[in-house]
């Protein structure tokens, strides 16, 4: 009886970090810049944390936990464009509720391995000019249809 207290505690333990352990507290996020190569891009967190793409497309490596992140992304003949992206709960997290406790969720919580930013992230740059009106009207159509799939594949699931 006494071992399998130890057992169960010493799990409890190694357990608890679950997610600091899995996940880490970065993460890589890709970078591109739908028809459109070698943008510059500047990701920057609420905290101040900066991050640099010399040229899309690209990974950088960012720390997480740090609330949502500006991607800034520039190139001549292009408007600069930015966008805002939110953390999500990083799944690995659960872990801790089923065999850490509370103590992991903490650690979690604090190291910024409990969220999670998208992998993959796209910047639509819109061109200061259009060659013409065929090109205006396809990037414009191709940029809707991304949001839709973006809205759909964030749409919450209905209760069954």
């Amino acid at each position: 009886m006494y071992s399998k207290t130890i057992s169960i505690a010493i799990l409890a333990v190694v357990a608890s970090g679950c997610a600091s352990i899995v996940s880490g507290t970065s993460q890589s996020m890709f970078i591109e810049t739908p028809q459109l190569t070698g943008a510059s891009c500047k990701l920057t967190d609420s905290k101040s944390g900066e991050w640099f793409l010399p040229s899309t497309p690209g990974s950088a490596t960012v720390q997480k936990g740090n609330g949502p992140m500006n991607i800034t992304c520039e190139k001549e003949g292009y408007e600069t464009t930015t966008i805002n992206v939110e953390e999500s709960f990083a799944g690995a997290t659960l872990g801790n509720i089923i065999l850490g406790g509370g103590i992991g969720i903490l650690v979690d919580a604090a190291s910024g391995a409990a969220q999670i930013y998208p992998d993959n992230v796209q910047v639509w740059m819109k061109p200061t000019e259009w060659k013409s009106k065929a090109e205006e009207t396809a990037w414009h159509s191709e940029k809707q249809a991304y949001e839709e799939q973006l809205a759909e594949k964030n749409k919450p699931q209905e209760a069954q």
